[in-house]
């Protein structure tokens, strides 16, 4: 069984995967998905990295209302391409895929927005790989006392 916090975090991997140009997106940063990984090897992208974020919490009408954020960098190598260009191309893709609306994650969650991002800085001379991070900000509840239920 899991909680209602990891089923969202479940649903945003779930859904990051889908970032395929086939799908409709300008990147394949979906080819590679990990959660809370340090370390990309070369061959590992592009990639996509989910990372959980702590929580607040606050009490109301025998519910817990949580608020959590979860950071989302992606990592492709940009090739000939302008690495700005390339930057907001899977900022583009990562707003649309996280907060389009029908989503499973919005099925879970009260409100989910796009809160903020953009470059994670530029590549220096003879680099080939450029980054970008996202923060999404979740609100869900639960029971008190029984995060599993709604």
């Amino acid at each position: 069984m899991e909680t209602i916090r990891e089923q969202v975090i479940s649903a945003i991997i779930a859904r990051v995967e889908s970032i395929r140009t086939a799908n409709g997106y300008n990147t394949e940063c979906g080819q590679e998905v990990k959660r809370a990984a340090k370390d990309l090897e070369p061959g590992d992208l592009p990639a996509v990295v989910v990372w959980p974020q702590p929580e607040e919490v606050e009490r109301r009408s025998g519910r817990n209302i949580c608020t959590t954020q979860v950071k989302v960098e992606t990592y492709m190598a940009f090739g000939s391409v302008n690495p700005s260009m390339a930057q907001e191309q899977m900022l583009g893709d990562l707003v649309k895929c996280v907060t389009g609306p029908g989503e499973p994650v919005t099925t879970l969650a009260d409100d989910l927005f796009y809160k903020e991002g953009g470059p994670a800085g530029q590549p220096e001379a003879g680099e080939k790989i450029t980054a970008v991070v996202a923060t999404f900000e979740v609100k869900y509840s639960y029971k008190i006392g029984n995060p599993y239920e709604q």
